[in-house]
């Protein structure tokens, strides 16, 4: 992992509400992009243990109001291995303080989330030194997706008929969502 925290943009975290832990980072490249990391817990019942990953650019209005983008095409496209290690390392920074944590992590667009995919399966090898990893499948789970929204189940979904396997790059096409627990050694 020492690699993804070497190779990773230097951040820090912005809020620690036990909600929505936030940290932020600048994106260097073509362009400066300020960009949040936000992990958010999960408010239905049988999930008290899960917490979203996600990230974005950071907007400031002209009126001085914040939002964060997790739709945005301006970034730089030659660090986008570098965002992603930062994402993990603060990922690891996270489940550090929250060690019963579950971060559960995916695009909001069918192509975001395969180079998600890619980007993990490119550090698989160091990651898995700190993390369990899995796939989630929600079986029976129909999907739209809009330029707008990304994409969004059709139905609510039933957190019984989810299956998690231990993460296999060659199966990665069928995960809907991949989840990571520190390790025990790291608790």
């Amino acid at each position: 992992m020492e690699d993804l925290i070497n190779e990773s943009y230097e951040f820090e975290q912005v809020d620690n509400n036990p909600l929505h832990t936030k940290y932020d980072f600048l994106s260097k490249g073509e362009k400066q992009i300020p960009k949040r990391i936000a992990i958010r817990k999960y408010p239905q019942p049988g999930l008290e243990r899960y917490y979203n990953l996600g990230f974005g650019n950071i907007f400031i209005d002209k009126n001085g109001i914040e939002s964060i983008s997790d739709m945005s095409r301006d970034n730089n496209k030659n660090d986008k291995n570098k965002v992603l290690k930062t994402v993990f390392t603060c990922a690891l920074d996270f489940l550090s303080t929250s060690p019963n944590s579950i971060l559960t992590f995916f695009g909001n667009t069918s192509a975001k989330h395969r180079l998600y995919k890619m980007g993990l399966n490119n550090n698989l090898a160091s990651i898995e030194n700190y993390f369990i990893i899995k796939g989630g499948i929600i079986k029976d789970l129909k999907i739209i997706e809009n330029l707008e929204d990304g994409k969004q189940p059709k139905s609510i979904i039933d957190i019984e008929k989810i299956e998690y396997q231990q993460y296999n790059p060659i199966k990665s096409v069928l995960y809907n969502f991949i989840t990571f627990e520190i390790k025990d050694d790291f608790k």
